[in-house]
C-alpha cells in the first residue's frame, strides 16, 4: 500500500455501513473511496463531500441533490446510489462500484474510437437519458468523463451533481447566479441562461459522440469563457479525413443533435435512438462495423476543462475492455452488457 494510503485519514473509517478502504480519485469536489459493505458483501464507492463545504448550503444542496436524483434512477446503464449520509464531518454518498474506466480516459488512451463503437457507447447513454427524461429528470453535464465502460463492457452514466427537473424551467444559473455545466458541451440556452429542457442532454451527447469521432474537444478554447463563446457564435466543424469516408447519416446525426437552435434539434431520446440506429445500420452496410481501435496515430483529446460548478474527481481506474456488439444499445430496455466480439482462437481484448 501507498504512503498515500496509510497516512490517509479515511482510510478504516466507516460511513453507515461501509468501511473505506483505499482512495480511487481527488479532486475540487471532494474524493471518492473505495469501500466494503459487509451487509451487502460487495464493493461500493464513497463519495465525500470535504468538510470544508459542509457550511456552504448550495454545494451541500448540490450533494443531496445527487442522491436523491440517482436514487430514484434504476436503469442498467446509470450508476446507482446505495445510501447518503453524514459522518466524521462530511457528507458521504454510497455509491455501486464500476470497475472500470470512464469514456474521457480511454479516448486519451486511444486518441479516438471507431464510428461503430462511438454510435454503440451515445445508444447506451441515450437509453440511461431515456429513463432520466422519463423520471422528469435531466442530467446537464454528459460528457465522456461522467461516461463509464466497466470491465464487463457494460456502459454506465454516473455524476447527476448538476442534475434539474424537467418542469422546473429556470435558468441553468445556480444560486449564487453561476452557470453550471461543461463549457465544450454545454448547450446555447444554457450558456445563454435561457429556460431549459432535456433538449441540452441530446447536445451534449451529440458533442460527445462528435469527440468520440475526432478524438478532439468540441470548441476548445484557451479559456472556459472562450468556450463559451465558441460554443454560441461558431459552427461545429466536420473535419474532411474523418467525416468523408464515412455514410452521411453519421454526420446527420450529430448535425440533429447538436442544432444550436433547441426547435431544431432532436426532441427526445426516441428520436436519438433512431438516428443512432440509421447510422448504424449504414455503417453495417458499409461494411465499417468494427469496434475495435482505429489503426494509425492516435489524435489526442486536449487537457478537459471542468465542470463549471460540478465536481471533477475520477473514481475509474484503467482497464483493458471489451468492444461494443454493433446492435446492443436497441435491444429492450434492461438488456445485458456489451460483449466483445471474439478475436481469431476465441481471444478477446
Amino acid at each position: 500500500m501507498s504512503q498515500i494510503q496509510n497516512t490517509d485519514p479515511i482510510i478504516g473509517q466507516q460511513f453507515g455501513n461501509v468501511v473505506a478502504q483505499s482512495i480511487l480519485g481527488r479532486g475540487g469536489m471532494g474524493a471518492v473511496y473505495l469501500g466494503y459493505h459487509p451487509g451487502l458483501d460487495m464493493k461500493v464507492a464513497v463519495k465525500l463531500l470535504p468538510d470544508l463545504f459542509v457550511g456552504k448550503r448550495e454545494l451541500v444542496e448540490r450533494f443531496l441533490r445527487e442522491a436523491r436524483v440517482s436514487g430514484k434512477l434504476q436503469h442498467p446503464n446509470i450508476v446507482r446510489t446505495l445510501d447518503v449520509g453524514q459522518s466524521h464531518g462530511v457528507y458521504y454518498l454510497v455509491m455501486e462500484y464500476v470497475e472500470g474506466v470512464d469514456a474521457q480516459r480511454l479516448l486519451d488512451r486511444e486518441g479516438r474510437f471507431s464510428p461503430m463503437r462511438a454510435i454503440n457507447i451515445c445508444g447506451f447513454v441515450a437509453r440511461a437519458l431515456g429513463e432520466a427524461h422519463d423520471q422528469g429528470v435531466m442530467h446537464r453535464d454528459i460528457k465522456p468523463a461522467n461516461i463509464l465502460i466497466a470491465k464487463d463492457g457494460k456502459v454506465k452514466v454516473t455524476d447527476f451533481g448538476l442534475a434539474r427537473s424537467i418542469t422546473n424551467t429556470a435558468t441553468a444559473l445556480t444560486l449564487s447566479n453561476q452557470v453550471v455545466g461543461t463549457p465544450n458541451y454545454m448547450a446555447p440556452e444554457q450558456i445563454k441562461s435561457m429556460d431549459v429542457d432535456a433538449r441540452v442532454d441530446i447536445y451534449a451527447l451529440g458533442m460527445t459522440m462528435w469527440q468520440f469521432l475526432t478524438g478532439l474537444l468540441p470548441f476548445d478554447g484557451p479559456t472556459p469563457m472562450a468556450v463559451l463563446l465558441n460554443v454560441v457564435n461558431e459552427t461545429l466543424g466536420m473535419p474532411k479525413e474523418i467525416f468523408d469516408p464515412l455514410p452521411r447519416e453519421i454526420r446527420e446525426a450529430i448535425v440533429a443533435m447538436t442544432a444550436k437552435d433547441p426547435r431544431r434539434r432532436l426532441p427526445n431520446i426516441p428520436a436519438v435512438l433512431a438516428v443512432l440506429k440509421k447510422a448504424r445500420d449504414a455503417l453495417r452496410k458499409a461494411g465499417l462495423d468494427s469496434t475495435e481501435p482505429l489503426k494509425g496515430p492516435p489524435r489526442s483529446s486536449s487537457p478537459q476543462i471542468p465542470s463549471m460548478g460540478g465536481s471533477d474527481f475520477s473514481s475509474r481506474a484503467g482497464t483493458q475492455l471489451p468492444r461494443s456488439a454493433p446492435d446492443s444499445f436497441s435491444r429492450p430496455l434492461g438488456s445485458g452488457p456489451m460483449p466483445a466480439p471474439p478475436k481469431p482462437g476465441g481471444r478477446r481484448t
